[in-house]
């Protein structure tokens, strides 16, 4: 598990950007990546499946409600940009717009949420 020490809040991991750790409203973390770039870690926790449910509402739901205090403010942004592969600004989406998006990533199997159990 030397991989879940070497992770910081918010901060793209590596030359070859394998995810985000956020934390959830509960304070536990979990890697956001795309699929392409999971850790190739056999102890890595699979990704939680029904966040793909009802057109991403469980994943939309965890990204809207995530820790205030452990995350950064604008990590919704920044994962934005890392799964869509753009370096945009983007200000003219909302903070729930962004959440929806994301949620949309995760439902098409795009993008993964797996809890990281210390």
């Amino acid at each position: 598990m030397e991989l879940h020490n070497t992770f910081q809040p918010g901060v793209v991991h590596g030359a070859a950007s394998n995810g985000f750790t956020v934390y959830c409203r509960y304070g536990l973390p979990h890697l956001v990546c795309l699929c392409v770039n999971r850790p190739d870690d056999p102890f890595l926790n699979l990704p939680i499946d029904y966040f793909k449910g009802l057109d991403g509402y469980f994943a939309e739901q965890f990204f809207i409600n995530l820790h205030p205090v452990l995350n950064s403010s604008n990590v919704l942004s920044h994962i934005y940009q890392y799964a869509t592969q753009t370096s945009s600004i983007i200000n003219d989406l909302s903070y729930a717009e962004i959440a929806q998006e994301l949620a949309k990533l995760v439902s098409t199997n795009k993008l993964q949420v797996i809890p990281l159990n210390e």
